[in-house]
């Protein structure tokens, strides 16, 4: 049998070295782009939509792609639901009508930025649920991460004032987008009970399913006189937000998000949720708004903790690493 010296396998492995961890890292930074910048496109759009209307419209149009996508990718018998239709009837109603109904309400009433700093937390959300779900306490570490993030959050929430915190119209912005993105983190977690479908299935099935929910509720809204069922003319004014919507912070996003966690892994992906409230407060300030540092001070300590969080586990698993003798 031919063997190969570790010099020569070394040799051989830098001289083809692999693009996928770059593409990955690419991949996920669009992304997380992608979706900073949706914040504040959803608030232009707002002012011509409801909640309703516009999330009917986002995740229609964007049901038809990630369909497309997927007949591209796996073919016609990935359609298949195999008995499978309510699970991902719930999973769906809860991140495309949930989550987004529940967001577009939630910035009528608080900054777009905002909704990028809590957007961030969903790995700690996350490791909240697992807890709850499955008893499964969160280490030392996290609870402390997740500690230091709600600090951060109630800063960039109060900008350093008491008083902010009791203004029931912010705070009630506040609140639906943390319920919003909690929807979404169940909708993500859900995807492990199917672990044999790709993420591609599992989001065009899921979306496709989800969207009874989403016309039923605009449906429903329409008669109560809080909505109004989208038309051309309703959609003209907005096409460009509504574009970005469908096709960058939605087809664009999560089709990059889900090829970077398969080339970098779900802990490395995470890293990248940071700058979602970076690149929203960029945004924020490059279109005029001024920035208050205690918001900045707040998405500071978000990150910090997302980052201990991340990084932490890995410390500790090296420490638990045998020594190696060479």
């Amino acid at each position: 049998m031919r063997t190969v010296s570790p010099a020569s396998n070394h040799a051989l492995s830098s001289s083809t070295p692999s693009i996928s961890p770059l593409l990955g890292s690419s991949q996920l930074l669009v992304a997380a782009i992608a979706w900073g910048g949706m914040y504040g496109v959803s608030q232009i759009a707002l002012a011509s939509m409801d909640p309703y209307s516009m999330t009917t419209v986002r995740y229609g149009i964007g049901a038809v792609f990630f369909c497309l996508l997927l007949w591209l990718r796996e073919g016609h018998t990935a359609f298949r639901f195999e008995g499978q239709f309510l699970r991902l009837w719930f999973y769906g109603s809860c991140g495309f009508c949930g989550f987004s109904i529940l967001l577009f309400h939630g910035l009528k009433h608080a900054p777009a930025e905002h909704g990028a700093v809590i957007a961030s937390l969903m790995p700690l959300i996350s490791a909240l649920i697992s807890w709850l779900r499955h008893g499964k306490r969160p280490d030392s570490a996290t609870l402390l991460c997740t500690l230091i993030a709600i600090i951060g959050v109630v800063l960039v929430i109060s900008r350093g004032e008491v008083a902010n915190l009791l203004q029931l119209d912010a705070i009630k912005g506040d609140l639906m987008i943390i319920l919003g993105v909690t929807c979404w983190v169940v909708f993500s977690m859900g995807m492990s009970s199917l672990p044999r479908w790709s993420a591609s299935r599992y989001t065009a099935l899921s979306c496709s399913a989800g969207l009874t929910t989403i016309v039923s509720a605009n449906i429903i809204a329409t008669l109560a006189g809080a909505s109004t069922l989208p038309t051309p003319a309703l959609i003209e004014p907005v096409l460009f937000e509504i574009s970005y919507l469908v096709l960058a912070a939605g087809v664009l996003a999560v089709s990059c998000w889900s090829s970077g966690v398969v080339r970098m892994g779900a802990l490395n992906a995470l890293l990248f949720m940071n700058m979602i409230p970076v690149s929203a407060f960029v945004i924020s300030f490059v279109q005029g708004r001024e920035i208050h540092p205690m918001e900045i001070y707040g998405m500071t300590l978000v990150i910090m903790a997302l980052l201990a969080n991340n990084v932490l586990p890995r410390i500790q698993q090296a420490k638990r690493k045998p020594a190696v003798c060479t």
